[in-house]
């Protein structure tokens, strides 16, 4: 199956939909929680203890529910491992110091362009027809982008890049869904989930474990019991659930089409922090208005496009 469109029966796209409604609002709130944890732990100390804990979940999960040794056994390790470093762990640390570096509402604003970065990647890099009206939709996102930056910052001299860290842990996150669809064909999405949480974890572990041994980063862990079940909730929820779901909406749907489910993260990210007392500011707003836009804009242009 091409990864980015589907060829499943209409009752199969249906529960792939349903998968990234439901996978992709558990993923959302990545962005309070994260926000949270930053004030007693550092980006580093929330990936390790977050993927750690997710994979473990998933591991244990798979080998109840799925031949375990049979999908060990035909898993392509190399892939498995490259999918896992660079999809899953680093784009999980870039999240956390993108977030570390903004706020939970730009990172989740900035978030919403999937639908846009899916398209230019898929174009670009793995020759896709472009959607229709790609142009606009990239202007008007970018114009989303800079109102962001300085909600956040208000002005350049405060700008510190978080943004863009986003905005790149959102165009990994793309490759890896892409190319886990591409290189671990016959593998069960559960399975697929698992292994690369897993090796991800076993490589983030290793640079954590340098890092602790040499001193050149000053890994920092929370103590404070609230903050654990935050960590726990990431776990259980953005680092399993969500990605699990997320594979088997891709399965049936393709990345294009849950990309556009991005387009939920800043609207119930906006829903958490106004239940927290913290409201976002009128910039916040004009640039969800101006993305939304921009994604909307593409994704009608491509529905009308394909008829």
């Amino acid at each position: 199956m091409n990864p980015t469109d589907s060829s499943t029966g209409p009752q199969q796209k249906i529960l792939g939909n349903l998968a990234f409604c439901c996978g992709v609002s558990i993923w959302a709130t990545m962005f309070p929680a994260t926000e949270y944890l930053l004030d007693n732990w550092d980006p580093v100390a929330i990936t390790f203890v977050r993927m750690g804990g997710g994979g473990m979940i998933l591991l244990v999960v798979f080998a109840f529910l799925e031949d375990f040794r049979s999908t060990l056994r035909a898993a392509p390790w190399g892939r498995i491992f490259l999918l896992g470093i660079v999809g899953v762990a680093l784009s999980t640390f870039l999240f956390a110091w993108g977030i570390q570096r903004s706020n939970a509402v730009a990172g989740a604003l900035i978030a919403a362009t999937g639908p846009i970065v899916a398209a230019l990647i898929t174009g670009l890099v793995y020759a896709q027809p472009l959607q229709k009206g790609i142009v606009l939709g990239v202007a008007l996102a970018v114009a989303g982008g800079v109102c962001a930056v300085f909600a956040s910052g208000g002005s350049v001299d405060e700008f510190r890049g978080g943004e863009i860290i986003v905005l790149i842990a959102m165009a990994i996150w793309v490759w890896y869904s892409y190319n886990c669809q591409r290189w671990l064909k016959g593998l069960p999405q559960l399975g697929i989930a698992a292994l690369t949480v897993a090796a991800g974890t076993i490589g983030f572990a290793t640079y954590v474990g340098l890092a602790e041994l040499v001193g050149f980063d000053d890994v920092r862990f929370g103590s404070d019991a609230r903050e654990w079940l935050v960590i726990a909730w990431l776990s259980v929820g953005p680092a399993s659930t969500s990605i699990f779901l997320w594979h088997f909406g891709v399965s049936r749907v393709g990345v294009t089409i849950g990309s556009m489910y991005q387009n939920l993260v800043p609207i119930i990210v906006v829903l958490i922090t106004v239940s927290l007392g913290r409201y976002p500011t009128p910039l916040h707003l004009v640039a969800g208005a101006l993305i939304i836009s921009g994604v909307l804009y593409t994704q009608l242009r491509s529905v009308r496009a394909s008829r």
